[in-house]
């Protein structure tokens, strides 16, 4: 099939739905599909960050830079300054399948069907982003489909459609657990921080908003053995507000801020935690980071929130929280941190798990057969 995936973004961001479109992109490209990601002008002009999908650019204005009548209206507007430039593009191309992810796509594509678009339209949701009228241009939809059974439900609810389920994946080749360079990140560490040698890492990786709720993990540790360490790979407006708590708590020697980390190193950091936490107390539609940290034999804990109930489905693999309760989180991080035998077995049987559920292929695979499910 020939099959285009659309993402403004996907140029220049490196979030879950940006890996999404790229990895996903690739899966179906080994597939022998034809796969064209159309994304935005990447500012500062990054290059593509897989060469085996085909690339194609077109100019917007970005969602910071439209009136602030709130976030949106301004992606709203900068879905339709994209399309402004790529819909001809697509009537001239006439793709087997076009792959969004977000509702604020339905409008532009809508005006595309009465246009002469003969591609299949597949949404493929991460969220609930619903806005006014939404309703109306979903019409334009042939394939319903979600990231987790919790944000299907969403959908469903909203759009009155049934809506099928494909777990994000992962790379295993890519994420897989890497001894040589975790003694190298940890001597770097050890350099950078002064980080001890016998130290137990606990980890995070993802945007530092107030709604992740890295607080929990700062207040746990004030209650855990001095040799137990935070590193928190990421950026983000809350990070003057985490330091100052850690400052606190009189643990700011012990929490570690190391900014933002390039795609293709992650799987060197996360080798390095010995324990993976996603404390998130806003909604988490999936949790691509915990499927990653997984791949890398990495034990997980996460909050009882969403769909990532779905991926750390077992005590076999990690363990599932209460959000917020700094006491279970305590708790747990210390019934895990000087057990390095039960950190070893956790990270063995996360990593079969990801192996047996969340690849990119089987993703790709899920996603062709609903699309060929659909009359032309």
């Amino acid at each position: 099939m020939k099959l285009c995936l659309c993402n403004v973004t996907a140029s220049f961001l490196a979030g879950g739905l940006e890996t999404y479109c790229w990895e996903v992109g690739r899966a179906l490209s080994r597939q022998g599909h034809a796969v064209t990601l159309a994304t935005g002008i990447p500012p500062g002009g990054q290059p593509p960050r897989h060469t085996e999908i085909q690339y194609q650019t077109f100019p917007f204005r970005i969602e910071q830079s439209w009136p602030n009548f709130g976030s949106r209206f301004r992606r709203l507007m900068e879905r339709g300054s994209f399309y402004r430039h790529a819909l001809p593009w697509l009537l001239e191309q006439q793709f087997d399948a076009i792959i969004v992810n977000k509702p604020f796509d339905f409008p532009s594509l809508w005006w595309a069907k009465q246009k002469g678009l003969k591609s299949k339209i597949v949404f493929r949701s991460g969220g609930r982003e619903f806005f006014m009228a939404d309703r109306f241009f979903a019409h334009v939809v042939d394939v319903w489909a979600s990231t987790s059974r919790y944000n299907a439900a969403q959908v469903e609810g909203h759009y009155h459609q049934i809506v099928n389920v494909i777990h994000n994946g992962v790379d295993t080749d890519h994420f897989t657990f890497q001894a040589l360079a975790r003694d190298a990140v940890r001597q770097e560490w050890q350099a950078q921080w002064g980080l001890p040698h016998e130290a137990v890492v606990i980890g995070s990786v993802g945007r530092l908003v107030g709604w992740k709720g890295l607080r929990v993990i700062l207040e746990s540790l004030a209650m855990l053995p001095a040799h137990v360490h935070y590193v928190i790979c990421g950026e983000g407006e809350a990070q003057a507000d985490l330091q100052a708590q850690a400052q606190a708590l009189g643990v700011a020697a012990r929490v570690h801020f190391a900014g933002r980390i390039p795609h293709h190193a992650l799987p060197q950091v996360l080798s390095a935690f010995d324990c993976f936490v996603q404390p998130s107390m806003g909604e988490e539609s999936f949790g691509i980071s915990v499927v990653e940290a997984m791949a890398c034999q990495c034990p997980v804990l996460v909050s009882e929130n969403g769909g990532l109930t779905e991926i750390v489905n077992s005590a076999t693999v990690g363990s599932v929280l209460p959000r917020g309760d700094t006491t279970a989180w305590s708790a747990a991080l210390a019934n895990i941190v000087d057990n390095s035998d039960r950190r070893k077995a956790l990270g063995l049987a996360a990593r079969e798990r990801v192996l047996q559920h969340f690849t990119w292929m089987s993703n790709a695979a899920k996603l062709v057969e609903l699309i060929e499910k659909v009359p032309a």
